[in-house]
């Protein structure tokens, strides 16, 4: 892929590694036609094809077919490097190499549908279906259980999680090859605009299931005797069928696109093919330890020119040696080592270069990691044993010469050259442009996710003035407390549901509303309903839906969205209660629909602060969390039931409040979750930066809480403040 760097900055790392972190952030990529455009040159190229497939289902089949035989052939190349006499001896390094190499992909697993779903398609069937498989991914329901989480489990025992996570770190590893990065960051970018990218990735999606563990990782497993939770690593495990039959309705339901889908798959195996077969030739390569003392030596030769001015190798400075090994000469270096007295070869112990240069009173003492010494003592011991791979001229960066991913091997996946068009689905008005005008139109555009450098400012601005209303005369307010203690706001609960239950009671006697009144009222409120917890949204970023406090998160949205049952989607129940009566409304994601002449302009407010603040689940973490907790306790036991007793009195269904004072309980719900969300999160951070930094967070969770119904005064226009990021 190309990327132009101006659109993504970035140090001397390749331009993959940098969109691979970049992408990993949910407030960091903006849309914009260039961006679009180098995504869709990267899975396309350049050239257009005519019409659909003849059978887009046997193409599906065909690709699938192909696959899993490349899986099958594959699989057996890297068990036969176990043969090779110097297996043994290579065990650790290698098992390093693959774990690292695989680590890009495999701490993503599943990512690239974090933002299929957005506020706008959360009642269609396949944002169902895509959810439910998004869901496993995560493990939702618990802390640290998505994919990649178990993943970077595997990286902990084997002492390499420091030089994977964060994704920064993981990209700046010399050891991971810049191939590795390609796929999973070109899967992040777009799934940053899932909308323009629907069918490649689910084309992608479907591969890489139905691949499951990918070759190198079942060397690890089966050769390498690696331990893991392999099935939670495992793609494939519980999610190939579903995925496969949304690439098969898909394909079958819109003919148009089913091209477009089907190279999404060819392209994604294209790209695991050469990812797979440029680490398999690392990996031959580390057999040798040549190979690896050669690494080794550039890898370290930038810092080592710097201290080695006088010691003299073969009549040479050591320092003129390091610089000709970091620039691709190690060979010579080696050669001339080998010969000096500081080795003894094939003798290890007997060498200075590992005896008195290294111990505790060396000149060298920590200088080598544990990792390194292994690397010179494995090439000490080999010398003498034949020229192996220090007798070629190594590669400019100490790696074999990529080999060819198809090139004759069994099911190799060549993507066509008469590739399918760039995105069909592209509005370049949506993606470019100015701020919506009015509240209805952005309201219309703010259902999408991916925000066009406008519309994302058009945001910030919205929230930040919402909260300065929020946050104005909050030293008066006494809900929730003014201070937080640890395990308190369990106790809170109880006794805002004791008082909601009060009040209901006290207003059992009270007439329901007159029937135009009530259809008036539940009409208004169709926008903010029909979007329900689209504040929070922005949890269904990957790092976020599995982490010690967003995993509550993330597992209210998916029950607001029906955990996996249409019939128990939000809105599609308040979508029904407005065909009772009366009102069948345009599709929410529709221009139609925010135009509709029967809202009024403020019902769309508050609708548009929660799809404003959804952008901003790092921003504006705490006031997020507080008003989650002000939403899922505002009906429970009192106004749920008083909404029950309006609409029955008129012989509407009463099911969609119905449902919320149910799943919405203080005791196991959504109110209890809301708080133990905050309790995490506000424990974790008291832990890492004190006490003082949970207290200025839990005023901003206040904050939040109000938010949900801040007072009418507004600040002075044009103050633009901007709270400040989470701690």
């Amino acid at each position: 892929m190309t990327v132009d760097h101006a659109r993504l900055p970035g140090d001397e790392l390749c331009a993959h590694r940098v969109l691979y972190v970049r992408a990993s952030d949910p407030e960091e990529i903006l849309l914009s036609d260039a961006l679009i455009d180098d995504l869709a040159r990267a899975i396309h190229g350049r050239e257009h094809v005519g019409g659909p497939p003849a059978d887009p289902g046997a193409e599906l089949d065909h690709i699938l077919r192909r696959a899993g035989e490349w899986a099958d052939a594959e699989g057996e190349r890297y068990r036969l490097v176990a043969e090779s006499p110097r297996f043994a001896d290579a065990r650790s390094s290698i098992a390093g190499r693959i774990a690292l190499n695989s680590a890009p992909m495999a701490l993503i697993s599943g990512a690239w549908l974090q933002w299929l779903v957005s506020s706008g398609n959360g009642d269609s069937e396949l944002s169902t279906l895509v959810l439910g498989m998004y869901a496993t991914d995560v493990g939702v329901g618990h802390s640290r259980s998505d994919r990649g989480s178990r993943y970077a489990e595997l990286l902990q025992d084997l002492g390499l999680a420091s030089r994977a996570v964060p994704e920064s770190r993981l990209a700046a590893e010399p050891q991971t090859l810049d191939r590795a990065f390609e796929l999973p960051g070109v899967l992040l970018a777009m799934s940053r605009c899932g909308e323009e990218f629907l069918p490649e990735l689910l084309g992608a999606d479907v591969c890489l299931r139905w691949l499951g563990l990918l070759p190198p990782l079942g060397f690890l497993r089966d050769s390498l005797r690696v331990e893991a939770r392999w099935d939670s690593i495992d793609l494939g495990r519980q999610t190939r069928d579903t995925s496969l039959a949304i690439a098969r309705a898909f394909v079958a339901a819109d003919g148009g696109e089913a091209a477009r889908l089907l190279h999404g798959a060819r392209w994604a195996l294209a790209r695991v093919q050469e990812w797979s077969a440029e680490l398999r030739a690392d990996v031959e390569n580390a057999l040798d330890p040549a190979f690896e003392m050669a690494e080794m030596l550039r890898l370290r030769a930038r810092q080592a020119a710097a201290y080695h001015d006088d010691f003299l190798l073969d009549g040479k400075p050591l320092r003129e040696w390091f610089v000709d090994a970091r620039d691709g000469g190690a060979e010579g270096f080696m050669a001339a080592l080998a010969a000096s007295r500081l080795v003894k070869p094939g003798q290890p112990d007997g060498s200075r270069l590992l005896g008195g240069l290294v111990d505790a009173t060396g000149p060298m003492f920590r200088i080598f990691s544990p990792d390194d010494v292994s690397v010179i003592r494995r090439w000490i011991a080999s010398l003498g044993e034949g020229d192996g791979w220090s007798a070629g001229s190594p590669p400019e960066d100490g790696r074999s010469t990529k080999p060819e991913a198809g090139g004759g091997e069994p099911g190799g996946a060549e993507v066509s050259r008469t590739a399918p068009p760039a995105p069909a689905g592209r509005r370049r008005g949506a993606v470019a442009g100015e701020a919506p005008a009015t509240i209805r139109l952005a309201y219309h555009r703010l259902l999408r996710r991916g925000d066009s450098p406008e519309l994302r400012r058009y945001a910030l601005t919205y929230v930040s003035d919402w909260l300065d209303r929020s946050r104005a005369g909050i030293e008066r307010v006494r809900k929730p407390p003014r201070t937080w203690q640890p395990g308190s706001l369990r106790k809170w609960l109880l006794d805002q549901h004791d008082e909601h239950d009060e009040l209901f009671q006290a207003s059992g006697d009270l007439e329901a509303p007159a029937r135009d009144l009530v259809i008036d009222t539940y009409v208004q409120m169709a926008p903010l309903n029909l979007i329900d917890g689209s504040w929070l949204s922005g949890f269904t970023d990957y790092r976020q839906a599995s982490s010690d406090f967003g995993h509550f998160l993330f597992a209210t949205y998916w029950d607001e969205l029906g955990n996996g049952e249409r019939r128990l989607n939000h809105p599609l129940i308040y979508r029904g209660l407005m065909r009772e009566m009366g009102f069948d409304l345009p599709p929410t994601a529709s221009l139609e629909f925010a135009d509709w002449p029967g809202f009024r302009d403020e019902s769309f407010e508050l609708p548009v602060y929660w799809l404003s603040i959804n952008r901003f689940p790092r921003r504006f973490l705490p006031e997020t969390l507080g008003l989650n907790l002000a939403m899922e306790l505002s009906g429970v036991g009192g106004t749920y039931r008083r909404e029950r007793s309006n609409l029955r009195a008129h012989g509407f269904s009463s099911q969609y409040f119905d449902i919320h004072n149910t799943i919405d309980n203080v005791a196991t719900g959504h109110s209890a979750w809301a708080a133990d969300a905050i309790e995490v999160y506000l424990a974790e951070l008291s832990s890492r930066l004190g006490t003082e930094a949970a207290e200025k967070s839990w005023e901003r969770i206040r904050v939040g809480f109000r938010s949900l119904h801040p007072p009418v005064t507004r600040p002075p226009a044009g103050d633009g403040r901007v709270v400040s990021g989470t701690p």
